[in-house]
């Protein structure tokens, strides 16, 4: 029974059916910060303003430069096709919410909701394999469901100390929960076991805003973690699930085994530091003219996470990102504030972007390069708008012959309000 045990555990032949994709099936999960498009405001720039000639959403030590208080909202539809296997998949969730309130120019606070990792991954076993039992040859299919994911609650602001340094900070509380099956089929019954993972963590942010000159500004951005995410497991007892739904279960006329009311889960586990981050990144914002900007990004973050503490826990796939190194480029152009043509009140950002991550259990690498291009439409006096972005971006793994294409969408709205002002009464 040990033998066959280690077999379905540790076998590898297995082909993949990603609802989102398969860096998914790493560790805890594709991270949404390299994931493509931050929200669609920004696009896949985070330090640089983006948003607004001296503004970037994802950047709190630029808050102080809006007029107006902003509630942005972003949806994103996501796509991905891995050519070896001919699998396509999608999927679609709101990718970023936040509200920011300027304070004379000087202050700002913000609140935001996000998500930070997506779990959902499917594994089924490719091949029919088989084992020997009392002189009969037994074959059984693997497979492998989970679904869930790591949410960041943030709550940020910035200070502007003169007019060449201005702070921010972001708190980033991390929840969130998962759930995964595993499945064995055989003798026309499944064997499943399923458990619950539940997630908090505290990571940290802080950020400097240094301009130099009207054409050349200096951006950066310091991760580092203040309490490592932990994970707390429930594991479900195996059963037989001979109604075949999926739950533990009674549903007539059949009644899985064992009774669900007959056994009980096994205590919770604990497991400390699953994911510890820690980084720097750097922005540059040149302007090329009054409406036109040219702006570049590198980061290096390095995940410090505790492997001898978490032996036991069982991933999809036995392996994990432990480093990430990225540069984007971007050109910006953004409406002109004076001028009543429909033509001036669009903006147009577009750029590139390349990804390394580097893999704890061996020394293959994630290598994805992409392109972004998104489109704005400024509306009323406050300065509303509403922001298309569209991206798209070669993955390719060196430990699999085939690349993974991956394509992503946004939709966004910031909506503006005058805040802290004194009104006239009627």
């Amino acid at each position: 029974m040990v033998i066959i045990k280690n077999l379905i555990i540790y076998s590898l032949f297995f082909s993949f059916c990603l609802p989102q994709g398969r860096m998914n099936a790493l560790g805890i999960g594709h991270y949404n910060q390299f994931q493509g498009l931050n929200n669609a405001a920004d696009g896949f720039m985070e330090l640089t303003p983006s948003f607004q000639k001296e503004v970037s959403i994802g950047n709190p030590s630029t808050w102080h430069n809006l007029d107006y208080t902003y509630l942005s909202l972003s949806y994103s539809g996501d796509y991905s096709f891995i050519s070896q296997s001919s699998i396509a998949n999608g999927y679609s969730s709101l990718s970023n919410a936040i509200w920011i309130v300027p304070i004379k120019s000087k202050y700002a606070l913000g609140l935001s909701l996000k998500p930070y990792a997506d779990q959902k991954i499917k594994l089924l076993d490719e091949n029919s394999l088989s084992f020997v039992g009392y002189d009969t040859t037994h074959s059984y299919v693997r497979s492998f469901e989970r679904s869930g994911g790591i949410l960041s609650l943030n709550v940020g602001g910035t200070i502007m100390i003169n007019e060449i340094i201005q702070l921010g900070y972001w708190h980033s509380a991390l929840f969130g929960s998962t759930r995964q099956s595993e499945s064995l089929s055989f003798g026309g019954s499944s064997m499943i076991q399923t458990a619950r993972m539940r997630y908090n963590g505290i990571i940290s942010n802080l950020y400097l805003s240094m301009p130099f000159s009207n054409k050349f500004k200096l951006f950066s951005k310091y991760t580092f973690t203040y309490k490592p995410l932990q994970a707390i497991i429930e594991k479900k007892y195996p059963f037989d699930d001979v109604n075949d739904n999926g739950y533990h279960d009674f549903v007539s006329p059949y009644f899985d085994f064992p009774f669900p009311d007959s056994v009980s889960s096994a205590p919770e586990i604990k497991y400390q530091n699953i994911h510890s981050p820690d980084g720097v990144s750097l922005g540059l914002n040149t302007s090329l003219n009054g409406r036109d900007f040219l702006s570049i990004e590198l980061a290096n973050n390095i995940d410090n996470f505790d492997v001898s503490k978490n032996g036991n826990i069982i991933y999809p796939i036995d392996n994990r990102v432990k480093s990430t190194r990225l540069i984007r480029l971007l050109f910006s152009h953004y409406p002109s504030d004076i001028s009543a043509r429909i033509i001036d009140k669009l903006s147009l950002k577009t750029g590139l972007c390349y990804y390394e991550h580097n893999l704890i259990n061996n020394e293959s690498d994630i290598i994805e390069i992409g392109f972004s291009l998104s489109i704005g439409y400024k509306f009323k006096p406050v300065g509303n708008q509403i922001d298309i972005s569209y991206y798209l971006a070669n993955r390719e793994y060196s430990d699999m012959n085939g690349k993974e294409l991956v394509q992503q969408i946004q939709l966004g709205i910031g909506l503006a309000d005058i805040w802290f002002v004194k009104r006239r009464q009627k």
